[in-house]
């Protein structure tokens, strides 16, 4: 065959793209990968978020069966993630002084213990709404002790070259498994049942010790401290405030977690009362948000190198707040799906770009604390705003539209978003809180952090 016409070795055009653009797409996107350590991170960290989100996902349908109450809906959610609002700093200040690969190893004990103790109350039958609460309760504890470890772990093992790479891939990973996970437990629900989640998850925390244990790394060196406790929280509060940039994403990330990702605690009842659709279909449903986050954090690792992250991170939070409005507007399976691929491209656009941008703003030795107060403004505005948005929407629902002011009085409102649609309200309403707290950053506090990123000295290396 002429070379001109077929193969590959016929088509050079082919060759020099595989080695070429391709090759360096490959290269710059994925690689953290080359790192051993991170490798095997990457891989059991993995395989315990598949079991994560199979759990969360079955809390959520379990919770709303036995109750079919929004607010308890959003309260075992917020549960869930209150001990990350309460115990982060103090979590970060642990990071900064312990060694973190053991830190995080006893959180993956503790959650491995929190899905054994769910998996057996499921499998004996009849589970109370309190057992539920307490065990989510102390699975959100163990999340609280890993976060701020895990975030400044990641550092330790790439270095700062290759930190925004690594977080964006990271992120990339939990939404993957945010996508299989859901699928998962939406088909085991419908089959095996609900226990054969919680029990596949706890499987999963001994292949994350595995790895854990199996990384190389040098003895760990506690760092000696001349500085009280209390003195070295009030240290990492003193860098957030000081910092423009550090001071901008955290309030952006505050409002992004209480009025933008509160929509999953809703999902639940959205999915049953208003699509009604089945366990499998909820899967689907929730894995959705995770196809759009893998795009997303794909889009965030090619980019490691981009000059204007400030501008990327505002991307995100633009995408995300549209993909919640197009939510409050879809009735249907499909639209739904595209909503929340939407949200979940610009979400982890935003968070992924942003996290970067906090850790390379601060010196290495407080990083585990400003990461602590990073989870507690993350963490915390999440169980708030899942607990907001579940008592709002409870509230709404069991009213009558026309006992509702202004807004009962319009037919057209109080069929699309009142009585049993007000889930879709109480996305909407969020959606245009956040844009206004999106505008006020770019007043307020954008251009200040501008001059910071675009003045790399400004940033502190020692304190």
């Amino acid at each position: 065959m002429p070379t001109a016409i077929g193969g590959i070795a016929g088509l050079p055009f082919l060759g020099s793209l595989r080695s070429g653009a391709i090759g360096v797409w490959v290269r710059e996107t994925f690689s953290a990968l080359h790192v051993r350590n991170y490798r095997l991170f990457f891989f059991g960290h993995g395989m315990s978020m598949i079991g994560t989100w199979m759990r969360r996902t079955a809390m959520g349908w379990l919770v709303y069966e036995i109750t079919g109450s929004l607010s308890l809906l959003g309260t075992v959610m917020a549960l869930a993630l209150l001990p990350l609002f309460l115990f982060a700093p103090i979590a970060g200040m642990m990071a900064d002084h312990f060694d973190k690969r053991r830190v995080i190893l006893i959180s993956q004990v503790l959650s491995g213990i929190v899905s054994a103790a769910l998996a057996a109350i499921v499998w004996m039958g009849d589970p109370a709404v309190w057992q539920i609460m307490v065990l989510a309760a102390l699975g959100g504890c163990a999340f609280a002790l890993e976060v701020p470890a895990r975030q400044a772990f990641v550092v330790e093992m790439v270095g700062k070259d290759r930190l925004l790479n690594a977080i964006a891939l990271n992120s990339a990973l939990i939404n993957l498994t945010r996508t299989v996970g859901p699928a998962l437990a939406g088909l085991i629900m419908g089959t095996v049942g609900m226990a054969a989640c919680f029990a596949l998850d706890a499987w999963s925390y001994l292949v994350v010790i595995y790895t854990l244990v199996a990384l190389r790394l040098p003895p760990h060196k506690p760092r000696v401290e001349t500085m009280s406790r209390l003195r070295q929280l009030t240290e990492g509060v003193r860098i957030v405030f000081s910092e423009p940039t550090v001071r901008l994403v955290l309030f952006l990330l505050l409002t992004t977690g209480i009025f933008g990702w509160a929509f999953q605690s809703l999902l639940p009842a959205i999915a049953q009362d208003n699509l009604r659709v089945s366990e499998a279909r909820y899967g689907v449903l929730m894995s959705m948000f995770g196809v759009g986050a893998i795009a997303g954090a794909l889009v965030t690792a090619s980019r490691a190198r981009s000059p204007n992250r400030l501008r990327q991170m505002y991307m995100g939070a633009w995408a995300m707040i549209a993909g919640l409005l197009f939510m409050a507007f879809s009735r249907a399976f499909w639209p739904m799906c595209v909503a929340l691929l939407v949200s979940g491209f610009g979400g982890v656009l935003f968070v992924s770009t942003g996290n970067t941008m906090v850790q390379l703003s601060v010196a290495d030795k407080v990083r585990g604390r400003v990461m602590g107060i990073w989870a507690l403004a993350f963490g915390g505005s999440l169980p708030l705003g899942s607990w907001i948005g579940g008592h709002l929407a409870n509230a709404i629902a069991s009213r009558a539209p026309s006992s509702i002011p202004l807004l009962g009085r319009s037919k057209w409102i109080a069929d699309e978003f009142l009585g049993p649609n007000a889930a879709y309200f109480t996305i909407a309403f969020f959606a245009f809180i956040l844009l206004g707290c999106v505008l006020s950053s770019l007043i307020f506090l954008h251009p200040s952090a501008r001059m910071s990123e675009r003045n790399p000295t400004a940033q502190p290396e020692e304190v």
